[in-house]
């Protein structure tokens, strides 16, 4: 006689065991702050089964079940409670988990917290759920009430688009916080004036403010100053992880700068960080770097000084062979026709560096005036040319003598060639507010030695 016996592996046989206990992941689930009614990213949360055996969930569930501001989703399906959850012997269970903050009408951040709540084989566990919230105000495609003023206490964001109209202005107080949504743009058809300060500065970036999104570029669109724009001002700005800082197209029958950019970092930006067309601009003590294509570009000809700045494609982020810092008093159109306007620009007390033998790429049709003052900075080019006008040139590692590029940091270090390099200007104070002495270091940082 042959007798069959069928049983289940042992993975899969129940233990009611209390000692048969699950562990997480983490303990607690931390969302990095959110704006109010805007969804978080998802976060995962794994659930361990250590156990030779299976053991049955027979509850999890939210904390404030229909009143969090909290959702899990188990097994694909959204719910603030399962009930009768199986995890095998050695297995795991993966919870996805969102969190939505409700507007509290307050000004200063406010935390949210819940908790999930495990039951199994009479233990009860708890994984924390903790994120904090911030109200804003929001603006979806709409022009910016005309002669207003953005203040520190709640952040702005945008998305689509918002606009300065014609002849409108745009006054941005000290410590403002701007955040623009992906493919999102500001523009400026009247003037958009930041007022920032040394210790209150304005930041202008992405929306997502989880920490691996701090260097990541091309999260919103760019700041576009349009034609007609005059009297801009960015003063004591971070703007950050878009495609393109600052795009100006001002064309006019005048001089007059029509952006001024003072104490100010662009970074991160997946084309440029200051792109111009036909345009006045002035920019002093001003740092610009890990750029996709250009970190300066000026075209179609313009009216462009650049004092004691920083600008620097080194280390490089992306693969591109062109120079970063590009000017021309031309442009080229889809039916290979060519558009040239007057051209001047001077650069002095500044670093152009990158990584390529050649940064700088200057273009003249001959047929337009062009007035080239660049001298006193250091350039990364082999073009002996520019010494001749009164630059260093090197292609040597760092030659700059940054205090440590592969941080972003472009301080000059002690033993750096820029440090003493410079000519006086009458900028009497660097981006941070040091006082510069009569032999100033070049770019936005003045070098000071401790005092022993």
């Amino acid at each position: 006689m042959l007798l069959a016996y069928a049983c289940n592996p042992i993975e899969e046989e129940i233990t009611i065991d209390q000692n048969a206990k699950l562990t997480f992941s983490s303990d607690t689930v931390i969302f990095d702050t959110l704006f109010s009614s805007v969804s978080s990213i998802t976060k995962r949360l794994l659930v361990f089964n250590p156990n030779k055996n299976a053991v049955n969930i027979s509850r999890l569930y939210l904390g404030l079940r229909n009143l969090s501001e909290y959702s899990i989703i188990v097994n694909g399906e959204e719910s603030d409670e399962v009930k009768d959850e199986l995890i095998l012997g050695n297995d795991s269970l993966l919870i996805l988990i969102n969190v939505k903050a409700n507007p509290q009408n307050q000004d200063l951040p406010f935390i949210v917290k819940d908790s999930i709540v495990f039951e199994s084989n009479g233990n009860t566990e708890h994984v924390k759920l903790v994120s904090w919230g911030q109200d804003a105000i929001f603006l979806n495609g709409e022009r910016i009430d005309c002669n207003s003023t953005w203040t520190a206490e709640r952040p702005y964001v945008i998305y689509n688009f918002a606009l300065v109209d014609t002849l409108c202005r745009l006054n941005v107080n000290p410590g403002t916080k701007i955040y623009i949504d992906n493919n999102a743009s500001l523009f400026v058809k009247g003037s958009l004036r930041l007022n920032g300060t040394i210790e209150n500065k304005i930041i202008v970036r992405n929306t997502r403010l989880d920490r691996k999104f701090d260097v990541s570029p091309g999260q919103w669109q760019g700041i576009f100053y349009l034609e007609g724009s005059f009297n801009n001002v960015i003063e004591y700005a971070v703007i950050s992880n878009g495609t393109t800082g600052i795009r100006v197209g001002t064309p006019d029958d005048n001089t007059d700068f029509d952006l001024t950019i003072g104490n100010t970092i662009i970074e991160h930006m997946s084309v440029a960080g200051i792109l111009a067309f036909t345009s006045d601009l002035h920019a002093y003590n001003t740092v610009v770097y890990n750029c996709g294509q250009y970190i300066v570009g000026n075209f179609l000809g313009g009216n462009y000084l650049y004092e004691h700045c920083t600008f620097s494609n080194d280390p490089p982020s992306f693969f591109n062979d062109d120079p970063s810092y590009q000017f021309s008093d031309n442009i080229l159109l889809d039916d290979n026709s060519t558009l040239s306007a007057d051209l001047d620009i001077k650069i002095v007390n500044s670093i152009l560096w990158g990584n390529k033998d050649n940064e700088v790429a200057l273009s003249v049709s001959g047929d337009r005036s062009v007035t080239v003052e660049i001298h006193d900075n250091i350039i990364r080019t082999t073009d002996v040319s520019y010494v001749e006008l009164g630059n260093t040139i090197s292609t040597e590692n760092n030659f700059p003598g940054f205090y440590d590029r592969f941080l972003y940091d472009y301080q000059i270090d002690s033993l750096g060639k820029a440090r003493d390099a410079g000519s006086y200007i009458g900028i009497d104070f660097d981006i941070l507010g040091n006082p510069r002495d009569d032999k100033p270091d070049y770019g936005a940082y003045e070098r000071k030695d401790s005092i022993p």
